[in-house]
């Protein structure tokens, strides 16, 4: 097998592969120990075409085998991940997330529009949360390699402090929500392990996250404005 290397989320994932991976670096360095260390096999590729029910080329197989073996594993470092489009503005940290197809990324590039070089995107697909004991209130959102089919994101990571939900709306608004309404919302949009000890440590951790950042649900009809009107609502505390 081939071993190559990834950093994810500041952890060190070595992958074991049966053939040539190039979306890790090979080969793997010897002076580094593994957090994480998983093989992918043929077995693991036909079971992912077999659950996509398509013919997908073996290493964009590999690539979503990796990220699911990783995310299985995250829980048991207080982690998760999180299916959203990270940004940060004035080292605050805001997270959209919303079902795939409803406009989470058109709306963060309506936000960079309005803030130019003050927004950086960090991640506009998966981002990993985590946790730190030494800053058991602090979620950190780091970027990972799975950003998107628009490949939005860097490694950099920022303090979450705003979880959105996207909603679609003929007129542009914003709601202060509370965490009993949000939990039905984010745990659609959260990675669950089939391990039940990760599961369960996920769970506590979705309600960590939700303690610790500021709830929204953002009715927009995704026109510029609706991120001019979001924006001041919930950064600058203005409302109409």
């Amino acid at each position: 097998m081939l071993s190559g290397y990834a950093k994810v989320a500041d952890f060190n994932v070595k992958a074991n592969c049966d053939f040539e991976f190039y979306d890790f670096t090979f080969p793997y360095p010897e002076n580094i120990v593994p957090d994480i260390e998983f093989d992918i096999v043929m077995d693991d590729i036909k079971r992912y075409r077999e659950l996509i029910k398509a013919n997908t080329a073996k290493f964009t197989c590999a690539w979503q085998v990796a990220l699911e073996k990783i995310s299985q594993w995250l829980p048991s470092q207080n982690s998760f991940l999180l299916h959203s489009a990270t940004f940060e503005i004035d080292g605050q940290g805001i997270a959209f997330s919303a079902k795939s197809g409803t406009g989470k990324t058109t709306h963060m590039l309506n936000w960079q529009k309005l803030l130019g070089d003050k927004l950086t995107i960090v991640n506009g697909d998966k981002p990993i949360i985590r946790f730190f004991d030494d800053e058991p209130n602090i979620p950190y959102a780091y970027g990972t390699p799975w950003c998107g089919k628009e490949r939005f994101g860097n490694d950099s990571r920022t303090k979450l402090k705003h979880i959105c939900f996207i909603e679609r709306s003929a007129t542009n608004y914003v709601t202060h929500i509370d965490k009993s309404e949000a939990i039905s919302r984010i745990m659609k949009q959260v990675y669950m392990p089939s391990n039940p000890q990760n599961l369960s440590k996920t769970l506590v951790l979705i309600d960590r996250l939700l303690s610790c950042c500021d709830l929204w649900i953002i009715h927009c009809n995704m026109e510029p404005e609706s991120a001019e009107v979001a924006y001041n609502t919930i950064i600058n505390g203005i409302t109409k």
